[in-house]
């Protein structure tokens, strides 16, 4: 009776939050996971003691793999999100801001957050060049680089100081693109990447694979209530990383 009573708790709990991150955020593949695990959990919950000696083994089996499959990405997550610097460590870099989401003619809080952290670096590091990438992606009225780019220079970035890559359409064009654009300007290919904490691990390994040797991280500050979210859809980016390089 208390193992149903936590597992419907948790599955109301996870329904609940993927509601509110509907609201806030629309229907996407994060909270969509968290729907259908608040509905397993409850529905295990109310069948667990109708199981089997066999049913339920295999039932905390599957439970016990995932917690420590989790677990382990966690781990690695939080490792990439700790290659911060401080923004004033070294002057010839260049900053490429992976885009997000647009809102008409306005960044979404995910990619206005990005472009903060950017535009801070930038301010302490007055060599530095930044390239905005992003293209128009579906449902949106302009590529997300034209917003990033209009963010940053109403905020007070000097146009000359930015680049604009209009064509990707995912992290690893994103970074495709860009180290293209860098290399045609002959700017240095000591990267800053700027983005959040959860996809700092992802950005690295599509980097690294492209042949960026020298690679920061700048972390932007996510929403709280967005972070369980795009954690998940991140375990399923790492894996589309490393198997299909994008």
């Amino acid at each position: 009776m208390k193992r149903k009573i936590v597992m419907v708790i948790l599955g109301i709990i996870c329904l609940a939050y993927a509601c509110l991150t509907m609201i806030t955020v629309s229907l996407q593949f994060g909270n969509a996971f968290f729907l259908t695990l608040g509905t397993m959990l409850i529905s295990e919950g109310l069948i667990h003691e109708k199981l089997g000696n066999s049913g339920k083994r295999w039932m905390n089996g599957i439970w016990m793999i995932s917690g420590v499959l989790v677990l382990i990405l966690i781990s690695f997550m939080v490792n990439a999100a700790n290659t911060h610097i401080s923004a004033s460590q070294d002057q010839g870099t260049t900053v490429i801001v992976l885009g997000a989401k647009i809102n008409a003619d306005q960044p979404s809080l995910i990619l206005e957050r990005r472009l903060q952290a950017a535009l801070d670096y930038a301010n302490e590091n007055p060599e530095c060049t930044v390239i905005v990438t992003g293209g128009q992606g579906n449902g949106e009225d302009y590529a997300e680089s034209t917003i990033m780019k209009n963010w940053l220079v109403e905020n007070g970035l000097e146009t000359n100081r930015i680049l604009e890559e209009n064509q990707a359409r995912n992290t690893g064009e994103n970074l495709k693109y860009s180290l293209k654009l860098l290399r045609q300007n002959n700017l240095s290919e000591n990267v800053v990447i700027v983005t959040d904490s959860f996809h700092q691990l992802r950005a690295s390994i599509l980097a690294k694979q492209l042949g960026i040797e020298q690679i920061s991280a700048v972390n932007s500050k996510t929403p709280v209530l967005l972070i369980p979210m795009y954690t998940v859809r991140e375990w399923f980016g790492l894996v589309k990383a490393l198997v299909l390089q994008k």
